[in-house]
């Protein structure tokens, strides 16, 4: 699923010309949004995918809708950070892989040396 300029356009919804109003001078940075079931269950299983938390997906999938900038100059969801699950998973795989080597070394020298012996 991709969010597209126009996301908020398609968005259901009652007529812009009915909800028109004044805000209030100041933004909170939190929003409290309804959806339906279905397609929060697909933006979390979308943020799994890419390891990061469902807010932080729908932050970035929001912010790339408006073509929002941080105000470091990057642009929203760029630099996304490797997640703890993630970096857990590639060192315990990689202490696998050092254990599979090993014993296969072991095993190796074992063969040529019996093979000499011979």
């Amino acid at each position: 699923m991709v969010a597209t300029s126009h996301a908020v356009d398609e968005a259901p919804g009652e007529d812009r010309a009915s909800k028109s109003r004044q805000r209030p001078g100041g933004y909170s940075g939190r929003l409290l949004l309804r959806m339906p079931r279905g397609l929060h269950e697909e933006l979390a299983q979308a943020s799994d995918r890419n390891g990061v938390s469902l807010n932080q997906f729908i932050t970035g999938v929001l912010a790339g809708a408006v073509g929002w900038r941080r105000e470091d100059g990057a642009r929203a969801g760029e630099e996304l950070p490797v997640p703890r699950t993630t970096s857990r998973r590639l060192s315990v795989l990689l202490a696998l892989n050092l254990v599979v080597v090993g014993a296969a070394a072991i095993a190796a020298i074992a063969f040529l040396v019996a093979a000499w012996l011979t």
